[in-house]
């Protein structure tokens, strides 16, 4: 065999693997940000589905039992309201409920998971390659949990107004191919709003 089909042949060799290194290389890299890629938007749907469970949890809460009595007013002979009180019986009932709720709905996402479309990962959002999907399981972190926030403020002469919040923090751990995600969800939503009206309370007791 001549030296020049040596050289060809050598040449040949380096060539073919320097382009499998390349494509190697490249397929790494995109497999690199495919995966970061995949654990924001994991982290996004599942802090969107988390927002979903503790909205409608409020929503249902509300529906079912009076929150207006989580607070009590205490008021002289005259009916002018002397102070807002924190009704402890109630507003443990109330966050028994909110709870329950909450749990239903994680319960129900445990099972469903979460969804994230070939087409939403890839950002090519065509009708063959949305058809497909990658589902990912999701598991609840810990106990979910509940508290109650209230002000009472000014709203008008002789007025006051006593808002109640409840903030609502759930934590949640999607399974990712190659780990997992951690995300940690905080909600705040009025269950209560009422308008006080007399002399504004002397003493108030925050929740």
């Amino acid at each position: 065999m001549s030296r020049k089909r040596i050289s060809r042949k050598c040449k040949a060799s380096y060539i073919f693997l320097g382009t499998l290194i390349v494509i190697a290389l490249a397929g790494i890299c995109i497999i690199g940000e495919l995966r970061e890629h995949l654990a924001e938007i994991t982290e996004y749907r599942g802090r969107e589905a988390a927002t979903d469970i503790i909205t409608s949890a409020v929503e249902r809460t509300i529906s079912q039992c009076p929150c207006e009595e989580i607070y009590k007013l205490t008021t002289d002979g005259n009916g002018a309201v002397l102070s807002a009180k924190l009704n402890a019986d109630s507003a443990n009932r109330v966050k028994n409920i909110l709870t329950q709720e909450v749990e239903k709905g994680l319960d129900k996402l445990g099972e469903d998971g979460i969804a994230i479309p070939m087409g939403v990962l890839i950002g090519i959002p065509l009708p063959a390659v949305g058809c497909d999907r990658i589902d990912l399981g999701v598991q609840q972190i810990g106990a979910v949990k509940s508290e109650f926030r209230s002000t009472l403020e000014t709203a008008g002469i002789n007025q006051s107004r006593l808002t109640v919040y409840a903030v609502v923090t759930v934590d949640i751990r999607a399974i990712l191919p190659n780990g997992h995600t951690d995300i940690s969800v905080t909600e705040e939503h009025i269950i209560t709003d009422c308008l006080i009206v007399g002399e504004v309370p002397q003493s108030y007791f925050r929740g």
